[in-house]
């Protein structure tokens, strides 16, 4: 475990950099500069309304991040979707992923959702880490029950 607690916050304009070198240092970006598109795009997920995108971060190391995405469903309790579930290859087996997976449960039981579905887990790691916290394996998908889960 680390030695101090796991902190959230919600990710900044000025996190790009920090975020990008991450996503780099976890397979989840070509190393080297992005390009102009990658920073415009970043900037539209800070400011949707309809997602989140939380920075998990120990001492002001960012060591991992979750991107939630949230759909507003006319007949029935809205949709929450993990987008992406990144921790650092050091932080890893330390909790971190564990406070970001009860962050984005958090997070969807305010917003009225009953379930958080995931289809990311491009690894085999990545499943592990999912089932053992909690998710159910259906497929493809991953899902989290919140109705049957304490707040």
């Amino acid at each position: 475990m680390l030695s101090r607690p796991v902190r959230h916050r919600r990710a900044r304009r000025t996190d790009f950099g920090v975020i990008w070198a991450l996503l780099t240092e976890c397979g989840f970006a070509a190393a080297g500069e992005p390009d102009r598109a990658t920073l415009r795009r970043f900037r539209r997920i800070i400011a949707d309304l309809g997602s989140d995108l939380y920075v998990a971060e120990v001492d002001g190391r960012a060591l991992g991040l979750a991107h939630m995405a949230y759909t507003r469903r006319l007949a029935g309790a809205p949709e929450a979707r993990l987008e992406l579930l990144v921790v650092a290859p050091a932080a890893r087996g330390q909790g971190v992923a564990g406070s970001l997976a009860a962050l984005v449960a958090a997070r969807a039981r305010r917003r009225g959702c009953m379930v958080v579905r995931c289809a990311l887990a491009a690894s085999a790691d990545a499943g592990a880490a999912l089932e053992h916290l909690g998710w159910r394996r259906i497929g493809d998908v991953f899902e989290f029950d919140l109705e049957g889960r304490a707040q």
